[in-house]
């Protein structure tokens, strides 16, 4: 396949301006490909704008298939063009006839940083399927309808053998335990959190370490000092890239979360 010396692509120009542009094709480095694009996920990731950078995070290619890059946060890192370059580690074969391009395309950002925050040795490492948790182990998981919480959390916790309880509107109940969880709870109840506490809060004692608290851009310095016993630790999937990069902080080269 002839590679176009220029392609296409969505650039951020200003914020909430972001034409498509015509840019020299992608030059690549030491272990990385080139895809062809196939599809790409709309996120909130998008409201965080950086001029000059190629929109994009999640994709599907005809080549490697499916991935996540930094898209926003280096120029020549986004997905919203007809070719992009993401290292060779960070992507993996769709078997044929299993997952469509789109599909494919939503197992990037959201469902790494999923897996980030349940299973990496930095972050809870709780128990990572296809491996079983031994005994009875409770897992709350607020909100459980929106995106990363009921399509990666909860699958992957009850793959784990974890019971999982959420909270949505009833209209989502029998959703929520075709995922796996075990008990969800109607959020608009009056009495909500009595019947959570009733349910998970001895669970939840413990007499050994501090507890653990996994945000996604970390948290406020009030926050930090309410609970000292509590530990607040940011995750955020582009920690895994090795790179430092900014996403309203500064998130240095973390060769754990890369190894």
């Amino acid at each position: 396949m002839a590679i176009p010396e220029t392609i296409r692509a969505v650039v951020i120009k200003e914020a909430r301006v972001a034409p498509v542009t015509e840019i020299s094709t992608l030059k690549l480095e030491d272990n990385e490909v080139l895809v062809q694009f196939e599809a790409t996920v709309m996120a909130s990731r998008l409201s965080f704008p950086n001029p000059g950078t190629i929109l994009g995070c999640d994709f599907s290619g005809i080549v490697a298939a499916a991935g996540f890059v930094q898209g926003g946060l280096f120029q020549d890192r986004g997905t919203f063009a007809e070719y992009l370059k993401t290292p060779t580690d960070l992507v993996w074969v769709v078997p044929e006839g299993t997952l469509s391009h789109e599909e494919a395309a939503t197992l990037g950002c959201g469902f790494w940083t999923a897996v980030h925050a349940l299973f990496y040795p930095t972050r809870l490492r709780f128990t990572e399927p296809p491996a079983k948790v031994e005994g009875e182990k409770w897992v709350f998981i607020y909100g459980g309808s929106t995106s990363v919480d009921y399509l990666e959390l909860i699958q992957l916790l009850a793959a784990a053998g974890y019971k999982v309880a959420t909270v949505s509107s009833p209209r989502n109940f029998e959703l929520m335990r075709s995922l796996g969880a075990t008990v969800v709870f109607d959020y608009n109840s009056p009495d909500v959190l009595d019947q959570i506490l009733a349910l998970l809060a001895v669970k939840a004692f413990g007499s050994e370490g501090k507890g653990k608290v996994i945000t996604i851009l970390g948290s406020k310095d009030e926050a930090v000092a309410y609970n000292p016993n509590v530990m607040i630790q940011p995750t955020l999937i582009y920690c895994s890239l090795g790179r430092e990069f900014s996403f309203r902080e500064v998130f240095p080269v973390s060769k754990e979360d890369r190894d």
